[in-house]
């Protein structure tokens, strides 16, 4: 139960600070990302209009504003482009800036946030690379942990945030784009083992690649080498980048609801929160960086951490149905 009642205080504080940012507004030109797509604020006297900038179809949405950081979300005229639907028309969209993040928050009919708009100052970058990278960064181990007693001598594989180390040598690589949006796919420049592309998804323990080639249509298609990544550093949790940096929809879609909900609680763990479910006491003791704090009341996120609690939160509500995660079980090498 307290660990439901600090999760409301989190939102309600959102909600609230939100309006309290004075003198923030939407600028015109100015362009936001909302994983699956960037739009550009068209501010016209009473209204702004959102416009996709993307190739393929357009799409275009309203804000009509209620006060200089509130706004309704209504629909564009057709001639703009398709209704996104981010959320029912009529619905809330606050525009909060804090912390160096600048974001419009939608909020469902419920007055729960659904999603969120980022605004970016480089375009390209955002809607590349930085959707996959901080998913990927980490030190890995190839292989299962060995029996106890038995040695270790896996190979190991650090990935950050502009290179990688593979056999002791740092080799850059890139992310793949298709359609000015990042693919689950990074290409090793010369030099390295691992040289060529790689599909890359998530698991429960850490990464799977498979090695692949784009075929005559442009696509990327698995050929050769698979392996698989296990997380490994004794300081970082399994979901450290969920509280590294901030995150939407698109990227939290690639997880299954059980490993959404570990990511959830490892913010919180971070900071050291008292759970009570027996398995996530379990699991969070048996971590090495985990110190849990005396008391859960002094316990603040920054809003980095609020704005991915809440998406993930708005991530496990969607229906299996209308899920399509791409998360695996690990493979062997």
């Amino acid at each position: 139960m307290k660990q439901k009642i600090f999760l409301t205080a989190v939102l309600m504080w959102t909600v609230v600070t939100a309006s309290a940012q004075d003198g923030q507004r939407v600028i015109d030109g100015s362009q936001w990302n909302i994983g699956w797509a960037q739009f550009e604020a068209h501010v016209k006297p009473a209204l702004i209009q959102m416009t996709s900038v993307n190739e393929g179809e357009p799409m275009a949405f309203v804000l009509v504003p209620e006060g200089p950081t509130k706004f309704i979300y209504a629909k564009a005229p057709e001639d703009l482009g398709e209704d996104p639907k981010i959320i029912p028309v009529d619905s809330k969209v606050v525009l909060k800036n804090q912390e160096g993040l600048k974001v419009l928050i939608f909020y469902d009919e419920q007055g729960r946030i659904e999603d969120g708009m980022f605004y970016t100052f480089d375009p390209i970058w955002h809607n590349s690379a930085w959707d996959v990278i901080p998913e990927i960064c980490g030190k890995f181990a190839i292989g299962p942990r060995p029996q106890e007693g038995e040695p270790d001598n896996r190979e190991r594989l650090v990935i950050e945030q502009l290179d990688l180390v593979y056999r002791g040598v740092r080799t850059d690589y890139n992310v793949e784009i298709f359609n000015d949006l990042a693919l689950n796919v990074i290409t090793i420049a010369p030099g390295s083992d691992l040289s060529g592309s790689w599909y890359v998804i998530p698991t429960v323990s850490g990464l799977n690649l498979y090695e692949c080639m784009k075929n005559e249509y442009g696509q990327f298609v698995k050929v050769g080498r698979t392996l698989s990544l296990y997380y490994e550093d004794p300081e970082k949790g399994r979901w450290q980048f969920a509280s590294d940096a901030m995150h939407n929809r698109r990227t939290l879609g690639h997880y299954r609801k059980s490993s959404l909900r570990l990511m959830r609680n490892e913010i919180l763990a971070r900071h050291g929160y008292k759970f009570s479910a027996k398995d996530l006491v379990a699991y969070f003791t048996s971590q090495p960086w985990y110190k849990p704090a005396e008391s859960n009341d002094k316990i603040r996120l920054s809003i980095y951490e609020q704005m991915t609690l809440a998406l993930i939160q708005a991530e496990e509500r969607m229906p299996d149905s209308k899920r399509h995660p791409i998360e695996e079980d690990p493979i062997w090498k």
